[in-house]
């Protein structure tokens, strides 16, 4: 006859405290069912239909989560006050943007970001999406003319 095994433990004590029984009617349930005093007396089969018992009083097994199958939070859309850094790949984008696009000036970069973005220095992901889109279009719009033939962007 097999023993009880360490989990069988577990799910039993885990119970009593999930269905609120009392040390003396637990004791009650044991003697009164398998003739034993404690669940380490219990057989494997004996821990088992115990352990059934409980959950038709309404005990229930919840499973631990570890950090891949945890449910995933939605990060959609980040809270109002969260705020992400920019990435390097973002960083990466705007400085090969910025030296593609032809400034008049040698300040025009950052006339052009005060201007348009009142910003310094790009922060935040948000900040580097939107100046990433404006240089792309400063791009486009430098390609289109006709009279200087600057580059040719898709």
């Amino acid at each position: 006859m097999k023993a009880i095994d360490n989990t069988q433990k577990k799910l039993i004590h885990i119970a009593l405290a999930q269905l609120k029984m009392g040390d003396e009617e637990y004791r009650t349930i044991l003697d009164g069912h398998y003739g034993v005093t404690s669940s380490k007396d219990l057989s494997f089969a004996q821990a088992h239909e115990l352990i059934e018992y409980f959950k038709s009083l309404g005990f229930k097994i919840k499973g631990r989560k570890c950090g891949w199958c945890a449910p995933r939070i939605d990060r959609g859309r980040p809270a109002d006050n969260v705020f992400f850094f920019i990435s390097p790949g973002q960083a990466r984008m705007i400085n090969g943007l910025k030296e593609q696009v032809r400034w008049k000036s040698e300040d025009g970069y950052s006339r052009w970001l005060n201007k348009y973005y009142k910003i310094d220095v790009v922060r935040t992901s948000i900040q580097a999406t939107r100046v990433i889109e404006g240089l792309k279009g400063l791009l486009r719009s430098q390609s289109n003319c006709r009279a200087c033939g600057a580059f040719n962007i898709p």
